[in-house]
């Protein structure tokens, strides 16, 4: 089940926990992974407030390579299990005072729980706020 949650976030607000769980790996994906971005997708974001089921490999890999947009592939134990995204303001690039999106999170069914979600929340708010952001 997906649950859509909205969260507002000031780079002073933020406080995070240490979490000692190596298992879990993010990886940035390009344009030539656009079927494995696009797999993840149909199997994480069903509640998404943007559909894109019909999406071709060319709208994929377009969407991969915009500065903006970083679509990471969740990995636990080095196995695929879940995706997530980051979305900027167009002119958010190392500026300050702008704004970051955390669109796209989920993990599998089977890798949710024993602290997962709340680790991988935390390495995205940190990521966003590394990219300029001040708000997430």
């Amino acid at each position: 089940m997906a649950v859509t949650s909205k969260l507002e976030l000031n780079r002073g607000e933020f406080s995070p926990w240490l979490f000692a769980n190596e298992s879990l790996t993010i990886s940035l994906l390009s344009a030539t992974s656009y079927r494995f971005a696009r797999f993840l997708w149909d199997n994480i974001n069903t509640t998404a407030d943007e559909d894109r089921s019909g999406w071709t490999g060319g709208q994929w890999q377009h969407y991969l390579t915009d500065p903006r947009c970083e679509f990471f592939a969740v990995y636990c134990d080095d196995e695929p299990a879940g995706c997530c995204e980051i979305v900027r303001e167009s002119n958010l690039i190392r500026a300050t005072g702008k704004s970051a999106r955390i669109k796209t999170f989920g993990l599998f069914s089977e890798f949710s729980g024993d602290g997962l979600e709340a680790a991988l929340l935390t390495r995205m708010i940190e990521k966003s706020f590394s990219t300029g952001a001040e708000r997430v």
